[in-house]
């Protein structure tokens, strides 16, 4: 939950920052363990660290050539590398952690539903000294998020983000129920459907019915029979919104119409597999296409109500 509600608000920054269409995917998440540091220092010498009001501290590490992109991009857009930051690229790269941390500490303020605040940001390079600093402002238990990030055509790199594990501890328990579905979900143990769903979902089907994988005699004895229902095909919709008309307005609509659909800019879209919701996300651009980026999936009840 840490983790992606700060990427999120972060990325998001740096899409209307530099008009670009930044995709993130973590790929590791770990506690730090003393020794680590200044090893993964070497490979992100440069980072952006934030206090956080009522205990903690976020940073985000970069190589150099990632972070003088970021620079250069945001100076000049241009997207030339340097082997060092001099004084003007570090109050530049200082603007840009204001901005990302900013957005990222406020999108879990949003989900939180609780004041998350910054205290104050700055800029890390690596040194001796850098590593102290930072060692000091996280704290002892702290948790690494390694994560490939991109954005054609000038990212395709890896980062991390770090933060006290004092910042998990603020983390909400309903969302924590509705993001994992209980303490066991949020260990990473459990599918995104459980195996009690999949029972419920399998109970609809007459007993009798056959299948090209096979007939459902025995489906209490998963996860054997759940190959009965994986080659089903479903129709997935993403939905920016909707709206409802009376038809004399729909006669009216011509080419250069503007229907307001009660959606705003900022709302995630929604995901609807046979017009039933399941996830919601965020619009992204890949390869010049259109795509849905899921940053939410609804319940284990909704989903289960939707999939009768």
């Amino acid at each position: 939950i840490v983790v992606q509600g700060m990427l999120k608000g972060g990325y998001d920054v740096f899409d209307a920052l530099l008009s670009l269409s930044f995709m993130y995917d973590t790929t590791d998440i770990s506690d730090l363990s003393s020794e680590e540091l200044g090893t993964l220092m070497d490979t992100y010498p440069v980072g952006m660290r934030g206090r956080i009001d009522g205990g903690g501290a976020v940073t985000i590490l970069y190589s150099m050539e990632d972070a003088s992109r970021l620079v250069n991009l945001t100076n000049t857009g241009e997207a030339n590398p340097k082997d060092a930051l001099d004084e003007a690229d570090i109050e530049t790269f200082k603007e840009i952690a204001d901005s990302a941390l900013g957005g990222g500490v406020a999108n879990l303020s949003e989900k939180f539903g609780q004041d998350v605040e910054l205290a104050g940001v700055e800029v890390v390079v690596a040194s001796a000294d850098g590593e102290a600093a930072l060692r000091e402002l996280l704290g002892d238990a702290v948790t690494k998020a390694a994560y490939q990030f991109s954005a054609d055509p000038h990212f395709n790199s890896t980062s991390l983000l770090l933060f006290s594990q004092t910042l998990e501890d603020r983390v909400p328990p309903d969302l924590v129920e509705a993001v994992f579905g209980g303490e066991e979900g949020a260990k990473g143990d459990e599918p995104l459907v459980s195996e009690e769903e999949i029972k419920d979902i399998l109970s609809g089907f007459d007993s009798g019915a056959e299948s090209g994988n096979g007939d459902l005699a025995g489906v209490a004895d998963l996860p054997d029979n759940l190959s009965v229902i994986l080659d089903i095909e479903l129709i997935a919709t993403v939905r920016l919104g909707h709206v409802e008309l009376p038809i004399a307005e729909i006669l009216n609509f011509g080419p250069g119409s503007i229907i307001e659909v009660g959606h705003l800019v900022d709302e995630p879209v929604e995901l609807l597999v046979n017009d039933k919701l399941i996830a919601r996300g965020d619009v992204v651009v890949v390869d010049e296409k259109f795509g849905l980026r899921i940053t939410e999936i609804v319940s284990q009840e909704e989903r289960i109500e939707s999939l009768r």
